[in-house]
């Protein structure tokens, strides 16, 4: 309880690799609201292939807490396709439970996401009926808080600089572009807090619909990767109007399509409980049972829907 509150205090937002380039003096004058938030996400998918092991720390208002071990497993791909397999290894009672995301939106396609639950069967359970900002497994995270921010999707307005403890930062509003994508986050707006230095996302403010200050995401122990990139290894997400936090803290981080093959995004892979064995044996174990080849044109089938496939030797460079 005590390490979340304190981080709780601390000025610190979204989720993905930023960049860190620096604007000083008259540039940083001029950028504007839409221009800090380019720099911001411009290197997000420099690593578009990312294998996490994590801790979840849920932890109510009165100061319970429940720990859980997640493995979290993104995919971008070149025609801007988002993948990503939450899987839960523990607690007992919650191990095998997965989140399985598909959005294709870039291309037409609605997002398509479901929740499996071993003991319920092979059904995979609609986790998008009443839009992408409902919170999901106890957490206070949405599908949509665990996806990339496009910038397109966006007005953005700068606001009045900040100094918190000397350090300088931006302050920028971001309003959705329009009421499809509105309706989709269910978000009236957000505010972030950028460090002028490293442009980095250090918060984000979140308001409802009814422009009340609904969640505040705040990022810590920032890693450097390369000379212009650096991740957040925990994030805190906080939930002002129930009192509930959330607590990521990454373990581990591999950047490799090898850990993220197209087969894995799929009923499939879950059915057959492939996202129950370890990352070691999803890469190098050929007898594991196989979804539709994704990335195969003539296969016009929803990668969704449950089939029987021969097992095959895995292609892990497909769709690239």
């Amino acid at each position: 309880m005590l390490l979340i509150s304190n981080l709780a205090c601390a000025t610190t937002g979204a989720y993905a690799g930023v960049n860190t380039g620096a604007n000083t003096g008259a540039d940083t004058q001029a950028l504007s609201g839409t221009e800090i938030m380019q720099q911001a996400t411009s290197r997000q998918q420099i690593y578009p292939h990312v294998y996490e092991e994590q801790t979840l720390i849920l932890m109510d208002k009165t100061g319970n807490k429940d720990v859980r071990s997640t493995r979290r497993y993104t995919r971008i791909d070149n025609d801007k396709s988002i993948r990503l397999l939450l899987v839960f290894d523990s607690p007992q009672e919650v191990r095998g439970v997965a989140l399985l995301v598909i959005n294709e939106e870039a291309k037409g396609k609605p997002l398509v996401s479901g929740i499996y639950l071993p003991a319920f069967g092979d059904r995979l359970f609609s986790s998008t009926k009443s839009g992408y900002s409902d919170k999901f497994l106890g957490s206070d995270f949405s599908i949509y808080d665990l996806q990339p921010e496009n910038i397109e999707d966006f007005s953005y307005t700068r606001l009045e600089d900040i100094q918190v403890e000397e350090i300088p930062y931006y302050q920028v509003e971001s309003k959705p572009a329009n009421q499809q994508v509105l309706k989709k986050t269910g978000y009236f707006k957000r505010v972030h807090t950028v460090s002028k230095d490293r442009k980095l996302i250090i918060s984000t403010d979140y308001y409802d619909s009814y422009n009340r200050l609904y969640k505040t995401l705040s990022r810590h122990d920032f890693v450097k990767y390369d000379q212009t990139t650096w991740w957040p290894n925990m994030l805190l997400m906080e939930n002002h109007l129930d009192k509930h936090q959330t607590l990521v803290k990454v373990n581990n981080r591999v950047f490799s399509i090898d850990y993220v093959p197209l087969k894995m995004f799929s009923k499939n892979w879950l059915f057959a409980h492939n996202h129950m064995a370890s990352t070691i044996r999803h890469l190098f174990d050929n007898t594991l049972s196989a979804p539709p080849d994704l990335n195969d044109p003539n296969d016009t089938n929803d990668p969704l829907e449950p089939k029987t496939q021969p097992d095959f030797k895995p292609n892990l460079e497909a769709g690239d």
